[in-house]
């Protein structure tokens, strides 16, 4: 399917008002994209949001009250505080917290999860690059890019998308190469109508752990 499918073309800024949610919580999840640490527990003030999360997973929502909490992520294997800083939590809202390697350790990478701005007859798609090392594209199965340049760290705006059913991959980004990854690396995704869909690139490109692709819906 051709890249028309993106037909309003721009932005999608969407809502991150939740009906149900309650104004004095946030909905949180937890991506470990962090492939350093293996499996961490993560605290939000005293309360365990995720235990044994191990790379690539993703825990469930957990509600936390509004204001500036710490977050504190714990090697299950050794114990060792890996990481613990103070950010603020907005009532009636949701968001995945990445858990993310930089060349000088582990950051947090805050993702808020809108509701779709386009209505009820098309959905919204966006990526993100939690890879270590590299930048990519992510096309569409006929080499059209949907998403150029994205670099280490970055999550892009939603772009608005009609149901269907396509072919995405990942390719080496194109202002240093053409050329395409391995097979393992594309994907299919049947896009639906009200959902919002967040294609995430995870690992190094070595043996251990290979580049990935993790899509969360919302």
């Amino acid at each position: 399917m051709p890249l028309a499918f993106f037909q309003n073309g721009g932005s999608v800024a969407g809502s991150g008002n939740l009906r149900g949610q309650g104004m004095m919580c946030m909905g949180v999840r937890i991506l470990n994209a962090a492939h350093f640490v293996g499996a961490v527990k993560v605290l939000i003030g005293n309360r365990e949001l995720a235990r044994g999360l191990c790379y690539g997973q993703v825990s469930d929502y957990t509600k936390v009250g509004a204001g500036f909490r710490s977050v504190s992520v714990i090697s299950e294997e050794t114990g060792e505080e890996l990481l613990c800083e103070t950010m603020p939590f907005y009532g009636g809202r949701r968001m995945v917290l990445v858990l993310y390697n930089t060349m000088n350790g582990m950051i947090l990478i805050p993702m808020e999860e809108c509701i779709c701005g386009e209505g009820r007859e098309r959905a919204c798609l966006r990526a993100a690059n939690f890879s270590y090392g590299e930048e990519f594209d992510l096309a569409l199965a006929d080499g059209e890019r949907v998403f150029s340049n994205l670099m280490q760290g970055r999550v892009t705006s939603f772009l608005p998308a009609l149901p269907g059913e396509y072919d995405f991959s990942i390719c080496k980004s194109a202002k240093m190469q053409e050329e395409k990854l391995t097979e393992e690396k594309c994907i299919n995704l049947n896009i639906v109508s009200g959902v919002s869909y967040t294609i995430c690139i995870l690992g190094s490109g070595n043996k251990e752990t290979p580049f990935t692709i993790k899509v969360l819906e919302f």
